[in-house]
C-alpha cells in the first residue's frame, strides 16, 4: 500500500518562500536523512524505516518523504520498545528496492545530513550492496550534526534530543525515522541561523559532482517526482505528506 506524502508545516523548520540567500549558501541543498533498524551492526541487520527532509540553505523546509520497509524472516525486529516497529506493522510495505529509485531522487546532488551520519551511510552502504548497487563515496558531501554539536554547543551529552534541547529546537516522536529527521533538520536549521563556521560550499559542491546510478534506465525503478509513504499500521510520527514544492 501506498499513499501521497506532504510537507507539513514545522515551527522548528521554516516553510514557505525562501529567504533572500546569501551567495555562500545559493546553491546548497540539504537532504536530512534518518534510518531506524534491526540493531546497529550494518553487517548482519537491517533498514526497516526510512525518511529524507529536504531543506535549502536557509534551512527552509522544500519536502518530507518516509517509509516503513519489509525485510525477510519472521525474527523480532530487535529493539522494538525503542523504535516501536513490529512485523504486522511491515506487512504490505515495500522492500529497499523498490523505493531506492525515489531515496536516490531525494539524497541526489546535495548535502547528506545525520545525527550520527556514519551510522546511516554504513546501513545504507550494506542495503545498497544487497541488490547489487554502489552507493556513492558520500563522506565530502556529509555533514554531521552531532560532531557539529562538539564543536558549537555547550557541553554535555550529544543525543539527538540532548542537542535539540541544547539548541532550543522542537524534538517529537523521537525513534521514528520522520521525527528524528525533522528534529535534525530542526538543529541543522539552527546552525545555518548561528552562522558557525562550517564550510556548507565545499559540501556542496562534492554533493553535486557526485554520479549516482541511473536507476530508472538501468533497473526499471522510478525516480518520482512525487514520491510513495508506507505508513503500516498505527506508526506513530508518521504523516501523509506531499512535496511543498
Amino acid at each position: 500500500m501506498t499513499v501521497a506524502v506532504s510537507a507539513l508545516p514545522r515551527e522548528d523548520v521554516p516553510s514557505g518562500p525562501p529567504a533572500e540567500v546569501g551567495s555562500a549558501r545559493r546553491h546548497v541543498r540539504f537532504a536530512v536523512i534518518d534510518l531506524e533498524t534491526t540493531g546497529l551492526d550494518a553487517r548482519a541487520e537491517r533498514v526497516i524505516e526510512c525518511a529524507v527532509v529536504n531543506v535549502d540553505g536557509e534551512g527552509t523546509l522544500e519536502s518530507e518523504w518516509s517509509t516503513l520497509l519489509s525485510v525477510p524472516g519472521s525474527a523480532e525486529l530487535g529493539a522494538t520498545s525503542v523504535h516501536g516497529i513490529s512485523r504486522q506493522m511491515l506487512e504490505g510495505a515495500p522492500v529497499f528496492a523498490e523505493i531506492v529509485g525515489a531515496l536516490v531522487d531525494r539524497l541526489e546532488g546535495r548535502v547528506v545530513v545525520g545525527h550520527v551520519l556514519a551510522f546511516d551511510l554504513e546501513h545504507l552502504r550494506r542495503e545498497f550492496g544487497r541488490i547489487g548497487i554502489c552507493l556513492p563515496v558520500l563522506d565530502g558531501a556529509g555533514l554531521c550534526t552531532r560532531e557539529v554539536a562538539r564543536s558549537f554547543l555547550p557541553p554535555g551529552s550529544r543525543t539527538l534530543a540532548a542537542c535539540c534541547e541544547r539548541a532550543a529546537v522542537r524534538c517529537d516522536n523521537l525513534h521514528t525515522a520522520l521525527g528524528d529527521a525533522r528534529a535534525t533538520a530542526g538543529l541543522l536549521g539552527h546552525y545555518l541561523r548561528a552562522e558557525y563556521p562550517i564550510d556548507y560550499e565545499s559540501r556542496s559542491r562534492h554533493g553535486r559532482a557526485i554520479v549516482w546510478p541511473h536507476l530508472a534506465r538501468e533497473t526499471g525503478w522510478p525516480v518520482c517526482e512525487m514520491t510513495s509513504n508506507h505508513t503500516g499500521a498505527s506508526r506513530p510520527g508518521l504523516h501523509q505528506a506531499s512535496d511543498a514544492r
